[in-house]
Parts: structure tokens; sequence; C-alpha cells
């Protein structure tokens, strides 16, 4: 199924692959979300995550507007339970917990504007999280480190309007790399990892592609 969706002016193309699918596959300009319907009817997209030892963090799987914030600091939240609703492209979005866990700390709150990856929260998890592969570390001492060559990607279509890094520069996680324009809203993306930028694919006002590489990390 093929649709045109006119969101504030502008209009975007999107293809549902089987709207009896459950999940949903959907494409809006060539980014691909998997989406699900719970029994309301309401969407649930799958959040994306990064892991801390002892804590994971809940971040915004795309840009969006809280509608909806379900808990607060001291909460226990079991898997599946709804901790945001988000609304995007006219669409509401439950955001659930993937682990049993108690909430650390919440970063948002309701009418607030998120861009694709902000950290909406932190929980301490009860089940352990899978072991990582081990890694041989550059030095006993060194902070960890983004592993050589390792890319950062456009997450989405858009404008490159900010690009902070230049080869050679140390950065440290969370430290915003490139400021992204999608959708009329302004998408940080950051470091997920401590390293040192080894090239800059990208320039401001240069246009991207979801997946495009933006940087690598020097080896």
């Amino acid at each position: 199924m093929n649709l045109s969706v006119t969101v504030d002016g502008k209009t975007f193309s999107v293809e549902i692959a089987n709207p009896k699918a459950d999940p949903m596959i959907v494409t809006v300009d060539g980014t691909q979300f998997t989406v699900t319907a719970d029994a309301s009817g309401a969407v649930s997209a799958a959040p994306a995550q990064s892991f801390v030892e002892g804590s994971e963090t809940v971040t915004a799987p795309i840009p969006g507007v809280i509608q909806e914030v379900n808990v607060k600091p001291g909460q226990t939240v079991k898997k599946g339970d709804v901790l945001f609703v988000l609304e995007a492209m006219k669409m509401k979005n439950n955001i659930t917990a993937l682990h049993d866990g108690k909430v650390q700390t919440v970063n948002v709150g309701k009418g607030d504007s998120v861009s694709h990856g902000d950290v909406l929260m932190s929980y301490s998890v009860k089940q352990a999280a899978p072991a990582a592969a081990p890694a041989a570390a550059p030095k006993a001492s060194a902070p960890a480190a983004a592993a050589g060559g390792e890319t950062v990607t456009a997450p989405i279509p858009g404008v490159i309007q900010e690009v902070k890094v230049q080869a050679g520069q140390t950065v440290k996680k969370g430290d915003v790399l490139f400021v992204l324009e999608a959708m009329k809203m302004k998408n940080n993306i950051t470091a997920m990892h401590d390293g040192k930028v080894g090239s800059v694919s990208v320039s401001k006002g240069d246009s991207v592609t979801h997946g495009q590489a933006l940087m690598t990390y020097a080896g």
C-alpha cells in the first residue's frame, strides 16, 4: 500500500508492505519503521535503547512530541509497561519497557519535543543484560572507546545543519557530533562512545539519506 501523507504542508511518501501484518513494516521517505498495534489500536514502536553497566536508557526511536509520561523516579516497571506515548506524523507511538526494573531518572515532560536518540529515562534492570563479546582494550587505564573504524550514520533522511567535529578531534560519549534537520525538527546526533574522529564525510547544508555515513572513528 502506497500513501502520500501531508504534515504541516510537507508531503511524505509512505509505503506499508502488508497492512494486515503485525508488526507492520512502514517506510517513510526511504526510512523503515517496524510498528505494532495493541488491543486499543494504538501504534507501538520498539524503542531504540543503549545499555550501561547496571542500568538501561530509553531513547526516542523517532522525532516527535511527548503526549504522555507514565513513569516517575523510584517507580517499578514491568516488561511491556507503557512508559511514554510519543506523537509523530500524527500517529501515537507507545514506548514500552523491554525489561522489569526500577525508574532512576525521567528526562522529559508532557509536551516536550524530542529528537531521534534523545534519552527519555533511565532505569535499573532486574534481569542481567546479555554478555557482550569480549574486546581487547587499547590500554588498561584508558576509557572505553569506539572500535577503530566505527561509522556514524544518518538515522533518518534530512539536511545537515551543523557539523561540530573535525578529523583528529577527541570526542566523549554524549557529545553532539552533528545537527540534522528532518521534518522541520532538529535532531542531535551524538557520540555513543569516547573516541577520536578519523574522517568526516559531510558538510553543513548537505542532504543525506538514511544510513549514509557521516563520520568514522580513528583506529
